[in-house]
């Protein structure tokens, strides 16, 4: 009796000096933390006949670190684990976020790349910016200002994102499946409730479902977040065995028993030895490494297939010239003459034959148009301007029926420019052609608009015309004009 009554005195007088005079460590964190989930879980179904296992200090395959560890079976036949993580005020680091500004970077440099490439792609489609030796300066400034200002975007949009906020004991719980993983912390580790580090711990918490207990200056463990009851990463996480640290092999240390190579002065490079920082579970980024490449090499097909397929392309006038001295082309003598589109265009057999007569002289080669006599020519009137005259035998390349809105048929010349006149002073303008250019007949027409295809299209210009009440008393006609070439 009396000696169960000075343990108990001891246990109040190490807890009296702990609150008056030291900080909570990280091992006083742990003891009362495990003794939290002794009464946390006690009431959890489980099987009699196995043993409950509480313990301290855990380590598992590849680095994973439990400072306390908790596990019974279940009725069911499974396996709880639970596992937390102590901290202190002298280990509060493992808590407290890190910005990852080098994965930032990076995620930034694949999105800003994807952004360009599909840019200059809808570039190469529509033809916004041309490619050719005159503008590859400021095609590249323009693939710069496209980063630059995706980069700056996707910076300023998500630097806010917990993916760049790294807190290594939410990161190392990511590496293991647990039923219920906790996160315990001192009092002290965050003095101010409002602390930008604590509400990060607390938001990751949550988002991820750990649960988080502060131990105050009582020694009292209080509940902030409790874990979520179901899985949220849905069995994405392996399962690990956790044995005590002193039973995981150790490297040698001693003489003699140090490894091969180190007999040979030889040292692992840093990427082959076990990294135990707090930040060795920090994201690679060597798929946003990847796709940025990918997305330049794209980008260079892309400027590729633009540079063969510009208008033109300059050559030094010295490669020019020996180019063309060595063309084949120069031994082909150049044709004498041309023929234009109206000469070359057959007399219609139903028009005035006065106009256009077709002659054959003694040289060989094909019929030549020639113009014997030039009477006719088109009168057109303009806003504004003089009457504007000019040949007609640009109609004899016109071929079917066409039609046209008549205002009237004229016997000569001078009555239908007096007819141009008035329509054009009434803000009409048309024109006036002679009938002799088609048929046997004589005098001009005269028409507004352009000449149709159809007598429907015919029909809609004057329908359309027709709605201005000053030519509704006008006696306009559709006139079909046959330009078969016989």
């Amino acid at each position: 009796m009396v000696l169960i009554l000075e343990s108990l005195l001891q246990n109040v007088n190490l807890a009296t000096k702990i609150f008056l005079l030291e900080p909570i460590t990280e091992n006083i964190v742990k003891k009362i933390t495990l003794r939290f989930f002794r009464h946390h879980y006690k009431y959890r179904l489980r099987t009699e006949d196995q043993p409950v296992v509480a313990k301290y200090d855990l380590e598992a395959a590849g680095g994973i670190i439990a400072d306390g560890y908790y596990s019974f079976k279940k009725t069911d036949g499974r396996k709880f684990i639970a596992t937390f993580e102590a901290t202190g005020k002298d280990s509060k680091d493992e808590v407290i976020y890190r910005p990852q500004k080098k994965i930032l970077l990076w995620d930034g440099l694949a999105v800003s790349s994807i952004f360009t490439f599909f840019v200059f792609a809808l570039n190469y489609s529509y033809h916004f910016h041309t490619l050719d030796e005159r503008t590859i300066l400021s095609r590249i400034g323009l693939v710069v200002l496209s980063m630059l200002v995706a980069s700056c975007l996707f910076y300023v949009v998500a630097r806010q994102f917990r993916r760049y906020r790294y807190i290594y004991a939410i990161e190392q719980f990511k590496k293991y499946h647990a039923a219920e993983q906790w996160i315990a912390l001192a009092y002290d580790v965050f003095e101010d409730p409002n602390d930008k580090y604590f509400q990060e711990l607390k938001n990751q918490c949550v988002y991820n479902g750990f649960g988080l207990l502060v131990v105050d200056r009582n020694l009292d463990p209080k509940i902030l977040i409790t874990p979520a009851r179901q899985d949220i990463f849905v069995e994405k996480r392996a399962s690990v065995e956790f044995e005590d640290k002193p039973s995981l092999p150790q490297p040698a240390t001693g003489r003699g028993f140090a490894p091969w190579w180190k007999h040979l002065g030889l040292h692992l490079p840093k990427a082959f030895k076990k990294d135990a920082s707090l930040l060795r579970y920090r994201r690679r980024f060597y798929h946003q490494m990847a796709i940025t490449g990918m997305c330049a090499i794209l980008l260079g097909i892309v400027f590729w297939k633009e540079m063969h397929s510009v208008a033109f392309q300059r050559v030094d006038k010295s490669e020019y010239r020996n180019n063309l001295a060595k063309s084949q082309s120069n031994n082909v003598m150049e044709q004498e003459d041309y023929l234009g589109d109206s000469a070359s265009t057959p007399i219609r057999k139903n028009a005035n034959e006065n106009y256009w007569l077709m002659e054959k002289d003694n040289s060989p080669g094909p019929l030549q148009m020639q113009p014997v006599d030039m009477p006719c020519e088109v009168l057109v009137s303009r806003e504004n301007e003089k009457t504007l005259h000019y040949p007609c035998e640009r109609f004899l390349n016109f071929d079917g029926k066409k039609f046209v809105v008549q205002e009237g048929h004229y016997p000569g010349k001078p009555e239908a420019e007096a007819a141009l006149l008035r329509l054009q002073a009434k803000g009409l303008e048309a024109t006036a052609i002679p009938l002799s250019l088609f048929t046997n007949a004589t005098g001009y027409i005269v028409y507004t608009g352009l000449i149709c295809n159809s007598r429907s299209e015919a029909k809609q210009y004057l329908d359309q015309l027709t709605l201005d009440e000053k030519w509704k008393n006008t006696s306009w006609t559709i006139r079909e004009l046959s330009l078969a070439q016989n």
